[in-house]
């Protein structure tokens, strides 16, 4: 799904609102993705705030097992129309401070916003890591043949051996 950046701009209030619900390509939900986004035009600026919530399938880091993590995404996104001077142009090389505005995307001459898009990052942006199925999982142990033991070196062992006396003792 597009959004069409004349439409936000011949909108009431040069404001949008964008209900969705629908699957998204790349994304394996359980059921559709939902979102309500509102896109509102500031000068060369546009805006997206809103929700969504997805179902998201996913495999437990732990016991390599399925399962669905609802995942609750508040958006708050700004496109740009015009071109950003590079971080070369603007400050030569200097040092900067990065600000909350400072993270805008460039639309490149591009006359749609792709919604669809916008919910695939959102949502895999806020997938958890570790991503476990249950907060008390411990694994399969299937999964332990799997996993490297730690084996010392041979040649180490004489430093096991090593006492280190303090000063003054």
């Amino acid at each position: 799904m597009k959004i069409s950046i004349d439409d936000i701009k011949n909108s009431k209030n040069q404001s949008l609102k964008v209900d969705f619900d629908n699957e998204v390509k790349g994304l394996e939900t359980e059921g559709s993705v939902c979102a309500e986004l509102v896109f509102s035009a500031y000068g060369s600026y546009i805006n997206v705030k809103g929700k969504i919530v997805a179902n998201v399938k996913l495999v437990c880091d732990r016991c390599l097992k399925d399962f669905v993590q609802k995942i609750d995404v508040d958006v708050d996104e700004t496109y740009t129309l015009g071109r950003l001077k590079s971080s070369s142009e603007a400050h030569s090389g200097q040092e900067i401070e990065l600000k909350d505005g400072d993270f805008v995307t460039e639309l490149a001459g591009e006359q749609e916003i792709d919604v669809d898009d916008l919910i695939y990052q959102s949502v895999t942006l806020n997938i958890p890591n570790p991503c476990v199925c249950d907060i008390n999982c411990v694994g399969d142990s299937e999964i332990e043949k799997y996993i490297k033991k730690e084996v010392s070196d041979p040649r180490l062992d004489v430093f096991k051996a090593i006492k280190i006396k303090k000063e003054g003792k």
